[in-house]
C-alpha cells in the first residue's frame, strides 16, 4: 500500500473531524426518542492542510497523488495525528484544494478531505 509522503507537514489550522453517524435515532409520539447501534465501526473524515518547503515536493506530492494513489481512489497508509497510529486512508473524491504559495514561492499548501475507519 502506498504511503503518504513524509515531506508533507499538516498545518495547525484547518483540521476537523466528523465521524460518520454509528447510531440511528427514531423519534417516538411520546417519550423520548429511541437510539440504536448499527454499525460497530465509523468512517472519520477530516478536513486537513498540508504544508510543503518547496515546489519539487509540491511536484511530488502531485505525482504520488496522480500516480501512487490513482488521483484518490485507492488507500494509502496516513499517520492520524489524533492517535499517532497509522491508518489506511483515502482523499475523499479524489478533491485536492490547492492553494496560492506564499510571496516568496517557498511555501506550497494543499488541502484535503482525508477519511479513515476509527478505532
Amino acid at each position: 500500500m502506498p504511503t503518504f509522503p513524509s515531506y508533507a507537514k499538516l498545518a495547525h489550522t484547518p483540521y476537523t473531524e466528523q465521524p460518520d453517524p454509528a447510531v440511528a435515532r427514531t423519534d417516538m409520539e411520546s417519550g423520548p426518542s429511541k437510539q440504536a447501534m448499527i454499525r460497530s465501526r465509523a468512517m472519520v473524515t477530516r478536513d486537513v492542510l498540508y504544508a510543503f518547503g518547496s515546489l519539487a515536493d509540491y511536484q511530488s506530492f502531485k505525482t504520488w497523488f496522480r500516480v501512487d494513489i490513482a488521483r484518490g481512489a485507492t488507500w494509502f497508509d496516513w499517520r492520524d495525528p489524533v492517535d499517532d497510529t497509522v491508518k489506511p486512508s483515502r482523499i475523499v473524491g479524489g478533491l485536492l484544494d490547492p492553494a496560492e504559495p506564499n510571496k516568496r514561492m517557498d511555501v506550497w499548501t494543499v488541502k484535503f478531505r482525508v477519511e479513515t475507519w476509527d478505532g
